[in-house]
C-alpha cells in the first residue's frame, strides 16, 4: 500500500506530498504570525515528549524523557536508542522469584547488574509476566477513563 502522504521540510519551507493523487502543498511557515509558529513549535516538543508516554511505568516513561532530553541537547532529533527496561523486568522477577516479599523489585534494580537484567528480560517466563504487568495496567487504566459518550 502507497503511503498517504510525505512531509519534507527544508529551512522555512514544508512540503507535503500526496503521491496517490498527485498533489503537493508547499508552504513558508516564517509567513505565519509568531504567535501561531510559537504554538507549533511547542506542539513539536510537547508531541515528542509526549511519545515518552505511551506504555510503560512511571519509571520506564521518566528514563524515557531523559534519553530524550540528552539526544536533543545533543542535537539529534530521531532516536534509536530503546528504553529502560529494568524497572519492569526486575517487577516480573519479583513477581515470579519473590512474590511474597515487599520492595523485591527495587532490591532486585539496586544489586543486578545489567547484563543480568538483560538475560533476564529474553526468558520466555519474564516476558509473559512483563505482559501480565502491561495487561493489568491497562485494564486499571481502562477502569479509571472518562466514560465514553457515544450517541446513535
Amino acid at each position: 500500500m502507497a503511503k498517504k502522504q510525505r512531509v519534507t521540510v527544508v529551512g522555512t519551507v514544508l512540503t507535503v506530498e500526496y503521491p496517490t493523487i498527485g498533489k503537493k502543498f508547499v508552504v513558508d511557515y516564517s509567513k505565519y504570525a509568531e504567535a501561531v509558529r510559537v504554538c507549533a513549535l511547542a506542539h513539536g516538543f510537547k508531541q515528542k515528549y509526549g511519545d515518552a508516554a505511551s506504555g510503560g511505568t512511571p519509571a520506564e516513561k521518566y528514563s524515557e524523557v531523559q534519553d530524550i532530553h540528552a539526544s536533543l541537547l545533543a542535537g539529534e532529533w530521531e532516536r534509536t536508542a530503546t528504553p529502560d527496561l529494568t524497572p519492569i523486568i526486575c517487577e516480573a522477577i519479583a513477581r515470579i522469584k519473590f512474590p511474597h516479599q515487599k520492595n523485591a523489585a527495587e532490591k532486585l534494580q539496586k544489586v543486578a547488574k545489567p547484563e543480568q537484567i538483560a538475560d533476564w528480560g529474553k526468558n520466555a517466563k519474564v516476558k509473559a509476566e512483563i505482559l501480565k504487568i502491561r495487561s493489568e495496567r491497562a485494564a486499571k487504566a481502562a477502569e479509571d477513563a472518562d466514560e465514553i459518550q457515544v450517541d446513535l
